[in-house]
């Protein structure tokens, strides 16, 4: 089954198992986006979900929606990246389908505000073609840092927080194919809109036999519509007509 979540104004579709639990949606949610699952909540149809150990196929169906939302902390400040390498240094900042990528130079320090608790640190790059780049990264959770520091230490690039060393959390692709552009979300759009816009005139020659019902598509939904009389209706109108007394 494939479930969509929402954060904001992006989404990520994740194929999941009726049997899987909500815990093992949000590990996946972790791997994708670098957010702990304890800063994950998610909600459906607007109800918060507090049990981890539900099963999705006793609560979703193929295709449901779940909207995702972080602690205010999680959308903090700008964090101060220090570059005390001696290279430039790029990092990925966003999730594997809508990130951005940052430069940051050497012996350099810019503010720069996260989607997130973790950024990557970019180790390698495949390919060199705008749009089809894949970034290897090392992610580190800064959650709890507001000073980032980046340095070289026996020809490797290190991550210290506030002054002190930490790990990895753990490391993965970002691919640029996968990124959805502004146009693809309002294609996408555009169509959810148009199945709309049938489904309502479908919908309206159950309940309102005999009764015609005029919705104007969208750009790509077919030709605008025009009453018996031939006049064209103005767009956006819902028009409902029929005998006198309705």
């Amino acid at each position: 089954m494939k479930i969509t979540v929402v954060d904001g104004n992006d989404q990520s579709v994740y194929q999941c198992k009726p049997m899987d639990t909500l815990l093992s949606l949000k590990e996946q949610i972790k791997r994708n986006e670098g957010i702990k699952t304890s800063n994950q909540s998610l909600f459906y149809h607007g109800y918060w979900i507090s049990d981890d150990s539900v099963l999705l196929g006793d609560l979703l169906k193929n295709e449901d929606e779940l909207t995702l939302t972080l602690p205010t902390a999680a959308a903090g400040k700008p964090k101060n990246f220090e570059n005390k390498a001696q290279s430039d240094v790029w990092i990925v900042n966003g999730s594997k389908d809508k990130f951005k990528i940052h430069l940051v130079p050497k012996k350099r320090k810019m503010p720069i505000k996260l989607n997130s608790d973790t950024f990557g640190l970019v180790y390698h790059i495949d390919g060199t073609e705008s749009g089809k780049r894949k970034y290897q990264v090392l992610r580190f959770n800064v959650k709890n840092a507001e000073e980032v520091q980046m340095e070289t230490v026996d020809g490797n690039i290190e991550v210290n927080l506030n002054g002190n060393p930490v790990e990895a959390t753990d490391s993965t692709v970002y691919d640029e194919r996968k990124i959805k552009t502004k146009l693809e979300m309002a294609q996408e759009s555009s169509k959810i809109a148009a199945n709309i816009g049938k489904f309502l005139r479908g919908l309206a020659a159950i309940i309102y036999p005999g009764i015609s019902l005029a919705i104007l598509p969208l750009p790509g939904d077919g030709p605008t519509l025009t009453d018996a009389q031939g006049a064209v209706h103005e767009e956006g109108a819902i028009e409902l007509g029929g005998p006198e007394g309705l």
